[in-house]
């Protein structure tokens, strides 16, 4: 049945290339390094960096306080670089840039924010359990979490797991523990995860021979959007995967995860596509016309400004943005959350609400779920369970293994979803949607948000859509 959502078309077979391990390092240690990047409201581009400043710098710089502003193109002489460095960073002393610049890479030189507090990993509980879920499958061995943490510190090199493709180190390891706030916790949960593993491994009789971390791209062709967290190749090169969950109330699948243009792409339906655009763009220009003449800086910034013409991603409008919120700040506005965000979210998410009333957008969101739940016939096979984390043991689910529930998402009749509600407050980033499947008579709640997630402020207008999951009864 799902091959009547797909394109049918060959694809060659994907071998499974290996990321370069700086790739790897850069995702494993999160900080935002942008020209543009702000905390809160304040701008800072000034970043702090381990070298030796009054070695490297001094002499040619001389007197002052030094300092280091990310740029996206460096001006006058490159001073030094240092290995392979992408980004750029202008030598300023006070507050008047030099004619010396200097690029570095971002591990292990870029520290972080010049004179401002460094944020935990939002991301780094996940990250800690999720790669422990596989670091015990090889190294089972272990005491408690004190322990282990004392044990790994003196340890270094490989770890035998790969991340996306690229080898994760001791070093790498220890980084992320260092950056967890609960990483006692998330250890124990990861070892109750690697054992649950084993014994599924164990039951269906699997031999595992590579264990994959994928926190970006997936091995073998894996398609990338599948909900696995951890990926095990088996020794008869098949893959099997695990959706890592924190146990916290009841769990539902299926889940969506992605921005929601992108969402709406999947498909390939370009009415629906479209609608999708001009309710974002209208969602825009709403919240701008609420913007007055007297407020003359920010007025006239927008009046210069063409939502129409930024790419639908998270991230590509950030520079754009940027001097739009300074414009805000002017006027005393805050472009990032009361007075541009906020309304522009608010409207969208107002907006979407509705539009899923029609039973013929419902029924579109429920087919672009179930593609992203189940399997593409077209992609590798990577079949996933989830694995429910928690300190006292951790348990597995199947996913939506129920045909019943299963048909919902791939239902083609618009009149099967029936008594559509929705309740949004007009001012959150959720909504909660629900309506009765009428052919069984079974009854679907979810909620659903949208949201920025890009750090160092919002960066483009393709919000990133969220569910926790469906309950069908």
């Amino acid at each position: 049945m799902l091959r009547k959502f797909v394109r049918q078309v060959k694809r060659p077979i994907q071998e499974n290339k290996v990321a370069p391990i700086d790739k790897v390092q850069d995702y494993l240690f999160e900080l935002t390094v942008t020209p543009h990047y702000q905390q809160k409201g304040v701008y800072n581009p000034y970043y702090t960096l381990d070298i030796d400043v009054e070695k490297d710098i001094r002499p040619t710089i001389g007197t002052g306080e030094i300092k280091f502003q990310n740029v996206l193109k460096g001006q006058g002489k490159l001073l030094k670089s240092y290995g392979k460095g992408k980004f750029i960073f202008q030598i300023v002393v006070g507050d008047i840039p030099t004619e010396y610049f200097i690029t570095t890479p971002k591990k292990p030189y870029i520290i972080g924010h010049l004179g401002m507090k460094s944020r935990k990993s939002a991301t780094a509980s996940s990250d800690v359990n999720e790669f422990l879920s596989l670091y015990f499958i090889k190294h089972p061995n272990f005491t408690d979490a004190k322990t282990f943490m004392i044990e790994i510190s003196k340890l270094g090199g490989d770890t035998g797991i790969l991340a996306s493709g690229g080898v994760v180190t001791y070093e790498d390891l220890n980084a992320l523990l260092d950056i967890d706030e609960s990483a006692e916790r998330d250890i124990l949960i990861g070892y109750n995860n690697s054992k649950a593993v084993v014994q599924d491994l164990n039951s269906r009789k699997l031999i595992w021979k590579v264990l994959h971390w994928v926190p970006q791209a997936k091995p073998g062709g894996i398609r990338r959007n599948n909900p696995s967290d951890i990926v095990i190749e088996l020794d008869d090169g098949s893959y099997i995967g695990y959706s890592n969950k924190i146990s916290s109330g009841k769990d539902a699948t299926p889940k969506l995860n992605t921005g929601i243009w992108s969402a709406y792409k999947k498909l390939e339906d370009m009415t629906q596509l479209k609608n999708i655009e001009q309710m974002i763009d209208k969602s825009w220009n709403d919240a701008a016309g609420k913007i007055k003449p007297k407020t003359k800086n920010a007025f006239q910034s927008l009046r210069r400004f063409n939502i129409s013409r930024e790419g639908f991603s998270e991230t590509t409008s950030q520079e754009k943005f940027s001097v739009l919120a300074k414009e805000f700040k002017k006027d005393g506005l805050n472009f990032f959350t009361d007075d541009m965000y906020y309304p522009f979210r608010n409207n969208l998410i107002s907006s979407f609400s509705k539009y899923l009333k029609n039973p013929i957008n419902m029924k579109y969101l429920m087919n672009t779920v179930g593609i992203y739940t189940y399997d593409d016939p077209n992609e590798t096979p990577c079949p996933y369970k989830l694995l429910i984390g928690s300190e006292k043991g951790s348990k597995l689910k199947e996913v939506v293994s129920d045909d019943s529930h299963r048909q919902i998402f791939f239902s083609q009749n618009s009149r099967d979803f029936a008594g559509i509600n929705i309740k949004y407050d007009n001012k959150s980033q959720s909504f909660k949607a629900g309506f009765v499947y009428a052919p069984l008579k079974l009854k679907v709640t979810f909620p659903m948000t949208l949201r920025t997630r890009a750090a160092g402020g919002w960066g483009g207008k393709n919000l990133y859509m969220t569910t926790s999951g469906f309950k069908i009864k």
